[in-house]
């Protein structure tokens, strides 16, 4: 997870390459951000919910029905920033 959210820290990426970088297949990948989305390291804006998920419905649309996300931005929260070793945010008009 240590990766990911470093990884993610950097931004510009997309998940079929991410997933290459991190040596880790789509599906595999996908999972492990849906958890740090679960556990509070992320969030998530966007797309269909990665496969596996309870409320996935394989759309046709975002993700072609793969159930992979697509079109998804992913955000490190305080405690992902945290994780990732990225210093905190200042919180606004400091």
């Amino acid at each position: 997870m240590r990766a990911i959210a470093r990884r993610i820290s950097e931004g510009g990426f997309v998940l079929p390459a991410l997933a290459a970088e991190l040596n880790l297949q789509q599906e595999a990948l996908a999972e492990r951000l849906f958890m740090m989305e679960r556990l509070g390291f992320v969030e998530r804006s966007g797309g269909c919910e990665p496969a596996g998920a309870p409320s996935c419905r394989h759309c046709a649309g975002c993700c072609g029905g793969t159930g992979l996300p697509g079109g998804v931005r992913y955000t490190l929260t305080e405690k992902g920033r945290r994780l990732a070793g990225v210093p905190p945010t200042k919180p606004k008009g400091d």
